[in-house]
């Protein structure tokens, strides 16, 4: 039995004294800098009455102004530990009425406890008075009484000031989490528009060789099935390094190349120090899609696709040029923008905001450059595969 009440009142002592990690209570109720804070406040106002002593009052023993001083905010201390864990949400919760009927009375109390503590605990008097204990109580109550009802307004107000706060930061905190989980399902639909979309534009080169030559239609859709599952390998992954997405790129172009032949050279130049920066999964595929969509399929000139990524001080930079082939429509006219382009600049904008730029210019006619620039996010983890190891088309130039 009494093994049990010790350790109940073991618990309770914790309680009172947990850690500061607690996400619901204030730096200043951690119980060294709570603890400190009441007996510097007893050292500061024992200096002061010491200071202000009369030379008839040096009979006082110096320490007592400090000790009594320092006992008087320790109880205070006591008793703000107790409303903070039994009754801080009523207090942050408490309408006019209950401060009123309620705390006001609470407040009288607790005054009343205060002074009859510190008469138990201080019974120095000065030399030659005989005070009872229940005259003692009344001189302190006469005297401190305001102040002590004062004192316990002010903590009060503290807490309701606390509780204010916290609430506030709460609901950033949700509103925050809230913005964070749309853009996040924002771009996981983005990135399931698109899927299906390149399937379908793949899947329609490879109609059209379906009877003029079925053995390389077969060859295409053998790509075209690695390319689908190096893109559901990534899951919701919604950056990858530059070299994984140079990969899927330079699988696209291998199937495309398959459906144009040498009608269309390759030329991929990335600086070596870009090769482990992030760029948003699937983010260059559209813009190569769209150069043959809107370019290369209207016309039976020759063409070359030249795709450049360099680092330039803390912003990653990546240039697509689609050259020699004039588009039947400029493909970043108002109105006329197809799904992948559209998709790029919606995914940018989620990922970055403002950090970054997305351009498509044509320099002539049949020469079409797009320019995209990202902040540089470099991922150091050690299992990055060799740049030498990504799929190489045949036709291809790697510079």
């Amino acid at each position: 039995m009494l093994l049990r009440w010790t350790k109940r009142w073991k618990f309770k002592l914790k309680s009172l004294t947990k850690p500061a990690s607690d996400p619901g209570r204030p730096f200043f109720m951690h119980p060294l800098i709570f603890w400190s804070g009441w007996v510097v406040l007893g050292i500061l106002f024992g200096l002061q009455e010491l200071m202000e002593m009369s030379s008839d009052e040096w009979k006082i023993p110096l320490w007592m102004p400090f000790v009594s001083w320092i006992v008087d905010y320790l109880l205070w201390g006591l008793i703000c530990l107790g409303l903070w864990h039994f009754l801080r949400v009523r207090i942050q919760n408490a309408t006019p009425r209950q401060m009123v009927l309620q705390y006001l009375p609470l407040s009288v109390l607790v005054s009343i406890l205060l002074e009859a503590s510190y008469t138990a605990i201080v019974r120095y008097q000065h030399p030659g008075q005989h005070l009872t204990y229940f005259v003692r109580v009344e001189h302190y109550l006469s005297s401190d009484f305001v102040t002590d009802v004062a004192i316990f307004w002010l903590v009060f107000a503290l807490f309701r000031g606390v509780g204010y706060y916290q609430q506030l930061r709460e609901r950033e905190q949700t509103a925050s989490r809230l913005e964070g989980q749309l853009v996040q399902a924002r771009l996981q639909a983005l990135q399931m528009q698109l899927n299906p979309h390149f399937l379908f534009n793949t899947l329609n080169g490879v109609s059209s060789l379906m009877r003029s030559d079925p053995d390389l239609a077969d060859e295409m859709l053998e790509r075209l099935s690695s390319l689908l599952r190096i893109t559901l390998a990534k899951g919701k992954a919604q950056k990858v390094r530059l070299q994984e997405e140079m990969d899927v790129v330079q699988l696209y172009v291998s199937i495309q190349q398959l459906r144009f032949g040498d009608r269309v050279r390759h030329s991929i130049q990335v600086a070596p120090d870009a090769w482990d920066a992030l760029v948003p999964t699937m983010i260059l595929q559209p813009i190569v899609e769209n150069a043959y969509v809107h370019g290369i399929s209207t016309s039976l000139a020759e063409a070359t696709i030249t795709i450049k990524a360099s680092i330039e001080g803390d912003t990653l930079c990546i240039s697509i040029r689609n050259a020699g082939c004039v588009p039947v429509s400029f493909p970043d006219a108002p109105g006329k923008q197809g799904v992948g382009v559209a998709n790029v600049k919606a995914r940018l904008q989620l990922h970055y905001e403002s950090r970054q730029s997305f351009t498509i210019t044509e320099m002539a006619p049949g020469d079409v450059t797009a320019v995209i620039q990202l902040p540089l996010e470099i991922d150091r983890s050690p299992n990055s595969e060799n740049a030498e190891s990504w799929y190489a088309a045949s036709g291809s130039d790697r510079g």
